[in-house]
């Protein structure tokens, strides 16, 4: 039976199926974590595979969810958090063309894409699905993937089909959808449609397009699992003024906005930042992953930590209660997506519940820069022009407390080392697209047992030592005050000692 055959009669069975599933995890709001007090949702893109308990139980309980994993460590991690969301990865108008290509089927990497069972294997024989031009030439991606005839019938429903069947054995939620957009194609194919001028791409593809997304999205909503496209950082102007169904929020579960705080200048940071606040009021979820230290930081000027710091921000001024946050720097420090479970001291940050909802940026100017209210505090961001900022008071100004350059979590104890400092401050100088968070009072110490300042989860000499030490370097961390007199001297290094020797 042929490959369209076999899908059209998949079709009919669908269309005479009464059971209307639903998604089994909710995609969780975002408006304030009240158990462990933090303000930003964390969404790892993926973790390394063979997790241990440590790893699988400190992912279940820092992050919202995370994609492309084999089927035994999301279910060891939901073993710790049974809503822990998973997205499955497919390319989503494209299919990879190289031999060693890996993906997720029957819930396990596979990487022998040639195989016939491999996404490419299903489709090469398929000269239908491809999408053709000057005659019968296959449009190349980034010279190894096909653009795929969006349009045509039957790649449409071998693409939902295919889908469904390989998050069904991975124990997926829905599927992230990369390389979707027009700016992930534009320029970087042979064929002229995906070219200036725009005209053609307007007129030809972003309607196929669109109605390639209604397709998708209303075939997986009736499954029960989630579209949840790349739909980039949302600054190519005019793929959005052109009606790109994602630009608007149609058709959309959620969405990745890669390159989350790496826009082109200001005016497309604020075109970004708006598109996702809108997009989140239609009810559908964001999912902001932002790189620093790379070639595209919009002032490579600063240091990483307030690269980090402007990445955190700029989610904190647009989270609307529909927004993921993940972060990825650009050395070993950081490790990437495929080693240890990151975890950075921004996203510790404790700023209660957001006060201000916006639909317009202008809404926030406070002197000359922009500012969001948080029960707990503030965030300040500037755009394209360094502010020299009056506070009018005295604030605590949230920063990386430098105790650590390991931003993961400890496969061996399952904790992680950051933490932040809190200094206080009566005005700042503000570099552009910088961000900063104040509070209005100093947060006392909430380590759990008190004094763990390695974050092994017991209190012993090696906490004293980092006490010690983060003492002489004039560490501002409340928890260094461990007598509780206010003052952080030598007296704490004592009390600390004399507790150990109490429970010897």
């Amino acid at each position: 039976m042929s490959l369209l055959r076999t899908l059209t009669a998949s079709m009919i069975i669908l269309l005479f199926t009464t059971t209307v599933l639903s998604a089994q995890r909710p995609l969780p709001e975002t408006v304030y974590d009240s158990v462990n007090n933090r303000s930003i949702f964390v969404f790892s893109d993926q973790l390394h595979s063979n997790l241990n308990d440590n790893e699988a139980r400190f992912a279940a309980t820092h992050y919202v969810g995370c994609g492309k994993m084999p089927r035994t460590d999301i279910d060891l991690i939901r073993q710790f958090n049974e809503d822990f969301l998973h997205l499955h990865y497919k390319l989503a108008i494209t299919v990879d063309s190289i031999v060693d290509y890996g993906m997720i089927l029957d819930g396990n990497w596979f990487s022998e894409n040639h195989s016939p069972s491999s996404n490419w294997g299903q489709v090469r024989e398929q000269p239908d699905l491809f999408l053709t031009h000057s005659g019968d030439k296959w449009t190349v991606h980034g010279g190894r993937r096909m653009v795929m005839n969006i349009a045509n019938e039957g790649f449409r429903q071998w693409w939902v089909d295919s889908c469904i069947e390989e998050m069904e054995a991975n124990g997926c939620d829905g599927v992230f959808a990369d390389t979707y957009t027009i700016a992930a194609i534009f320029g970087r194919t042979d064929n002229p449609l995906f070219s200036d001028p725009i005209d053609r791409t307007v007129s030809e593809w972003i309607p196929k397009l669109n109605e390639y997304g209604q397709y998708v999205y209303t075939r997986l909503d009736s499954a029960g699992f989630y579209f949840f496209p790349n739909i980039d950082n949302l600054q190519t102007t005019w793929a959005n003024n052109a009606g790109t169904h994602y630009s608007k929020g149609d058709y959309l579960h959620a969405a990745m906005m890669e390159s989350w705080g790496n826009w082109s200048s200001s005016n497309d940071a604020t075109t970004g930042m708006t598109k996702a606040v809108e997009i989140q009021k239609k009810g559908v979820f964001i999912h902001g992953e932002g790189y620093f230290g790379g070639s595209h930081d919009m002032n490579p000027d600063l240091n990483l930590a307030q690269k980090r710091m402007w990445l955190a921000g700029t989610y904190l001024f647009c989270n609307h209660g529909r927004m993921y946050l993940s972060m990825y720097g650009p050395s070993e420090l950081s490790l990437g997506m495929s080693k240890k479970p990151l975890w950075y001291p921004e996203f510790e940050i404790d700023l209660g519940r957001y006060l201000d909802e916006w639909s317009s940026m202008s809404t926030l100017l406070w002197g000359n820069v922009l500012r969001r209210r948080f029960e707990k505090g503030f965030v300040l961001m500037t755009t394209s022009s360094p502010r020299t900022v009056d506070l009018g008071g005295s604030f605590y100004l949230a920063e990386d407390d430098g105790s650590t350059d390991e931003y993961w979590v400890d496969p061996n104890t399952g904790r992680e080392k950051v933490g932040l400092k809190y200094t206080p401050v009566t005005s700042l100088e503000m570099p552009a697209f910088s961000a900063a968070v104040l509070l209005y009072e100093e947060p006392g110490c909430t380590t759990e047992p008190r004094g763990d300042f390695n974050g092994d989860g017991e209190f012993g000499m090696a906490d004293v030592i980092l006490l010690l030490r983060s003492l002489m370097a004039g560490g501002s961390d409340p928890c260094l005050d461990y007598n509780s007199d206010g003052k952080q001297n030598i007296t704490d290094v004592v009390a600390a000692l004399v507790e150990i020797v109490k429970a010897s």
